[in-house]
């Protein structure tokens, strides 16, 4: 018996919104946007070292993940990185 493709979008589409949700789990305790930056640049770097970038769903998945978090905090109320970075976004040392 052959699936058609349609027929398994559905299950797709629900095991990538739940990768999406495991991830935003891992970051609900960050509770600022400067440390959500922050963590997003050494995922970052991360995919960077490993040579093995992540592709297509992974960094797909990691992306919304942290996109989602974001918004999150924008509704939190949280202090925009700008105020915790300086109007160029670099730490000023």
């Amino acid at each position: 018996m052959t699936l058609r493709a349609v027929a398994t979008e559905p299950d797709a589409q629900a095991a990538l919104a739940e990768r999406i949700a495991t991830v935003r789990a891992q970051l609900e305790p960050i509770r600022s946007r400067s440390a959500l930056l922050d963590s997003y640049r050494r995922e970052s770097l991360c995919r960077l070292a490993s040579g093995t970038q992540a592709s297509g769903s992974a960094a797909d998945v990691l992306d919304m993940a942290y996109a989602m978090r974001w918004r999150d905090l924008e509704a939190e109320g949280s202090p925009g990185y700008m105020s915790a970075y300086g109007q160029n976004g670099l730490v000023d040392e």
